[in-house]
């Protein structure tokens, strides 16, 4: 290393290198792939060796780790750049990897990155958008187009188009695009995902999710002992809060559920008030029948020839409950036929 005298502005030493030194710097990264392994953390060794392993028929690169989920792909050309490009998408271990040109100036931090590249599938293209520029129309509505794969760009199938877009943190990711036609009608282009990376509406980052995101209200749980004495005398269930006439400073608790009759209250703030319970209704008891007064009943299993009554009414307990000698109660036991004759 050299030493360079450095500026000092408002008495703050500052470097500043040249504007050569920077461009001459910015070409060894000219052909270089900023990836971001979005969803977990994995060690660079381990994401290197992956790589290598697919990317085999591409030669010799060099694999630099920026931070956490960033990585920097460097290239010996812009052919093998561009083939990792138009062959995506890539994941490592069954996540994704979204890669995207380095440039001087970008975010190399999830925390700072507004925008991330993802592919989509376009169905229901008609044949007459099946351009580059077409195709740059309709994926417009997304985001920002950067690139299609190689069977988009060779036409070897029509069913649908893949093609590479920049979307943003706040969007929406729609299911569908409306593409207006020449003679005005329109028709609707399907849209898939086949990632969708997780992002937070909250923080606008690519970094975590809502469900992880720091700043969303946590539920926790807690005892219901805890709860009850946490909660404010005015917001007991089943309770409202009465304001006294005589002193409004003070309130009393009143049952909500109960019908109270007029209070009645006396001149002067410093005087209890006098309430009345509420009247609940008795039930009388019923009326004992006088088996006295019975008349006979005419073919009856009890019925005598005299036409009296053969009975015994027995009260138990002061229920008022009458039994007859020869109804059947829970506590006799049938006798079995065929024992004791």
């Amino acid at each position: 290393l050299e030493f360079f005298e450095p500026l000092l502005v408002d008495g703050v030493l500052r470097a500043k290198p040249p504007p050569e030194v920077v461009a001459n710097g910015a070409l060894e990264w000219e052909h270089s792939l900023v990836a971001f392994l979005i969803g977990k953390r994995l060690p660079g060794k381990n994401v290197k060796d992956v790589l290598e392993r697919k990317w085999g028929q591409v030669g010799h690169f060099s694999f630099h780790v920026v931070g956490n989920g960033v990585f920097m792909v460097k290239f010996d050309n812009g052919q093998a750049r561009d083939w990792v490009l138009d062959n995506g998408p890539w994941d490592i271990w069954g996540y994704h990897l979204a890669f995207r040109k380095w440039t001087k100036g970008m975010f190399l931090t999830l925390e700072d990155c507004k925008s991330i590249p993802v592919w989509v599938k376009l169905s229901k293209v008609p044949v007459q958008c099946w351009t580059k520029l077409g195709l740059s129309y309709i994926a417009s509505v997304l985001g920002k187009p950067l690139h299609m794969d190689v069977s988009t760009t060779k036409r070897h199938a029509l069913t649908f188009s893949r093609v590479c877009v920049d979307m943003a943190v706040t969007s929406t990711f729609p299911d569908n695009i409306i593409l207006e036609l020449e003679d005005g009608n329109t028709t609707t282009i399907g849209v898939e995902y086949p990632w969708r990376p997780a992002s937070c509406t909250l923080c606008k980052v690519f970094n975590h999710s809502n469900k992880t995101c720091p700043r969303a209200p946590q539920r926790e749980w807690l005892p219901k002992p805890v709860v009850m004495a946490q909660r404010k005398p005015e917001d007991a269930e089943g309770w409202i809060m009465v304001k006294r006439k005589g002193n409004p400073t003070e309130q009393a608790q009143v049952p909500a559920q109960l019908e109270l009759n007029p209070v009645d209250v006396e001149q002067g703030g410093g005087e209890d008030v006098a309430k009345q319970a509420p009247k609940m209704p008795m039930k009388s008891a019923p009326a004992a029948m006088d088996l006295s007064t019975a008349s006979p009943v005419e073919g009856g299993s009890m019925a005598r020839e005299d036409g009296e009554i053969d009975c015994c009414a027995e009260r138990i307990g002061d229920t008022s409950k009458v039994l007859l000698i020869g109804s059947t109660s829970n506590h006799k036991k049938k006798k079995k036929r065929g024992q004791g004759g």
